[in-house]
């Protein structure tokens, strides 16, 4: 009706005469006899005009006239425009307000008459009556739910907060080639994870991330022989607990603090608790650093990513997006925070001071590019180390190359990752670190890489396969020899089942050889089930 009207006023606005409009029309807007004499002027002969039903009958309009359209539609449609008595509709002559006046009203006429009749109106009140008990329990529900979303709002949670949580449910297996496993305990464990997340908004932007989190998974390392370290075998959803402990005994700690705020085109991150490179954004380019499972996968580059403590860590980062395909992170990481034995030991900024405990910290920074659609990418990492260790996560001599004392790295990490078709992505990574012992000349190389294919939607929508292949962190050389080991070659394989959009099953199994990097060590095999519940 909108559009009608709309035409229907462009006409007559457009329309240089509305003529012959029939003579009681114009007498209805109170015109004199003198007026009404004007217009019968216009009518030669004394012909009587009367109205066209189309706008064929008018002789002096053509299809080709600009204001056609909105003519055809004043005449066949609404049939309130009428021509001269001799069929033509004059429309190059100026227009005399009275013929304006009288067109305007019969074209009104017609709107009101369009737009609710009498009939009209007796219809829909008798639709009313009909319908009265229908819409009274309309109506009632409607207050229902009015109330029902009060009562929400009286007693939600929070109007800035939202609660995510994840549960994991491990049972995986450790063997041993050459029977180092731990008889008393067994070889099987069946835990858990649970994890909640507290996401809260001030802005819609921004991010206050709260985390806490429980677990009793045992790590593989635990149950083999004591002096067999295989820690890229880890796990990726066992870690440590808290720090110093194996896991938290299902006893909840906090896991997480930060907050995340924009910028302009840079996010920035601060955080005191649980904060690790990938939470301002630097994180390996390969697809395996989502549903990985072992460390070994997820972080290809040992001296720039991963960090095996989870709560004692805080820092402070940043992610710059420079363009749509150039992004660069970088960050400060310090491991002493949960450190406050001693005076400015703990926090972001928290050093030890000299002689009563060792400082450890990261500063690293990466550059990452993708291409528009991501189907490829590749980062390039760095990150300078200063502490207890020379990487997070391999071999024992990867750890500590000349044993329990302290070290400062150079760490190279080069990711990348291809999604050669909807159905196979390409992974790959490739880091080294060089290693200095503190107050003395001993340095050492260390050096880890990973290779991998996962089939994304295979067999049905939201499964994935995964094969990968990987050297763990290995001292490769070192100024003293005997600090050189062999490495662990490892093969894992994993099929993700999502049996629903929250609840997914993963069977799976890790082999590597020569155990913490020892010939002798023998090769050890670690099945798996995962079991993740989201919400």
């Amino acid at each position: 009706m909108r559009l009608s009207m709309k035409r229907l006023f462009s006409a007559l606005l457009l329309a240089p005469a509305i003529a012959g409009v029939a003579a009681g029309a114009a007498n209805a807007n109170g015109l004199s006899t003198e007026q009404l004499q004007k217009i019968d002027a216009v009518t030669p002969n004394g012909i009587t005009s009367g109205q066209i039903t189309s706008i064929t009958e008018l002789s002096d309009v053509k299809p080709t006239d600009w204001a056609y359209q909105a003519l055809q539609s004043l005449v066949e449609r609404y049939g309130c425009i009428v021509g001269y008595p001799d069929r033509t509709y004059r429309g190059s002559r100026p227009l005399p307000r009275y013929e304006f006046a009288a067109g305007l009203n019969a074209c009104l006429d017609k709107v009101i008459e369009f737009a609710a009749s009498k009939e009209d109106l007796d219809t829909l009140k008798r639709l009313t009556e009909e319908f009265q008990a229908e819409l009274a329990t309309l109506r009632g529900r409607v207050d229902s739910l009015e109330a029902h979303v009060k009562e929400l709002e009286a007693t939600r949670f929070s109007t800035t907060t939202k609660l995510q949580g994840e549960v994991i449910f491990s049972l995986d297996a450790v063997a041993n080639t050459a029977g180092n496993e731990r008889n008393q305990d067994g070889a099987v464990s069946f835990g858990n994870r649970v994890s909640l997340n507290l996401n809260t908004s001030f802005t819609g932007k921004d991010l206050l991330l709260t985390r806490l989190r429980a677990r009793n998974i045992e790590t593989i390392q635990q149950r083999l022989s004591p002096g067999f370290n295989p820690s890229g075998s880890r796990l990726d959803y066992d870690g440590t607990g808290s720090p110093g402990v194996p896991n938290s005994a299902n006893t909840f700690f906090l896991d997480k603090l930060l907050y995340r705020f924009p910028v302009g085109d840079v996010s920035f991150t601060v955080g005191t608790a649980g904060v690790q490179p990938q939470d301002y954004g630097l994180s390996d380019a390969t697809f395996f650093s989502g549903p990985a499972n072992t460390k070994a996968f997820k972080y290809v580059g040992a001296g720039v990513y991963a960090d095996t403590r989870d709560a004692d860590t805080a820092g402070v980062g940043f992610n710059w997006k420079a363009s749509k395909n150039f992004s660069f992170q970088a960050g400060y990481i310090n491991r002493n925070s949960a450190d406050v034995s001693t005076v400015n030991s703990g926090g972001v900024f928290g050093f030890t001071p000299t002689g009563t405990g060792t400082n450890s910290w990261d500063v690293n920074a990466q550059v990452k590019y993708q291409t528009d659609n991501n189907k490829f990418r590749v980062a390039l990492a760095y990150a300078l180390r200063n502490g207890r260790y020379a990487t997070d996560f391999g071999t024992t001599n990867a750890f500590q190359p000349f044993g329990a004392t302290n070290y400062n790295s150079n760490n190279l990490a080069l990711s990348l990752g291809w999604a050669i078709s909807d159905a196979v992505t390409l992974s790959a990574g490739y880091g080294i670190g060089f290693v200095n012992e503190q107050g003395t000349n001993q340095n050492a190389t260390v050096q880890n890489y990973a290779i991998g294919l996962t089939f994304p939607n295979l067999f049905a929508d939201g499964n994935e396969f995964g094969v990968a292949a990987d050297q763990q962190p290995w001292v490769s050389s070192a100024s003293n020899r005997s600090s050189e080991d062999t490495g662990s070659f490892g093969v894992e394989t994993y099929y993700k089942i999502q049996v629903t959009d929250n609840i997914s099953i993963t069977p799976g199994t890790y082999v590597f050889n020569n155990t913490n990097g020892q010939q002798n060590g023998g090769t050890t095999y670690v099945p798996f089930l995962k079991t993740v519940f989201r919400f």
